[in-house]
């Protein structure tokens, strides 16, 4: 299973996008993907639930959209498991968050971004990468 994992990181629950356009677009090009998308204010089960994909993906894309002041506590059992198992996993991060890219940038094929990436641009990240 190849798995796209977005994960948006706010510093309130109220902030987090819901119906986002980035998952809808890839979900309208057919990729072969198990398209997944939890905050850091997913109860429990859900952040659980990514966690059991992430250990059943073959290959993994992440993308986390962040801002400076969020933490992420909750994500840290999902993180710990990327960090333990780099392999086939490709790592986009949209904003800054000077924790979450210090913990992430032993990843070769780590990613940031300030500016928001194009649909296009992650489809063909997305392609090269499978």
């Amino acid at each position: 299973m190849n798995l796209f994992l977005y994960i948006q990181i706010t510093e309130n629950s109220e902030d987090v996008k819901f119906n986002n356009p980035t998952i809808s677009k890839i979900k309208e090009k057919n990729l072969d993907l198990t398209i997944y998308d939890i905050d850091n204010h997913s109860e429990p089960f859900i952040i659980g639930y990514a966690n059991k994909l992430l250990f059943e993906a073959t290959k993994i894309i992440l993308l986390i959209e962040t801002n400076q002041q969020s933490s992420f506590p909750k994500l840290m059992s999902l993180l710990t498991y990327v960090l333990d198992n780099p392999e086939g996993i490709e790592i986009i991060i949209k904003g800054n968050n000077l924790k979450l890219e210090k913990m992430l940038s032993i990843f070769s094929n780590f990613r940031v971004s300030e500016t928001a990436y194009e649909i296009e641009q992650i489809e063909q990240i997305i392609t090269k990468f499978l």
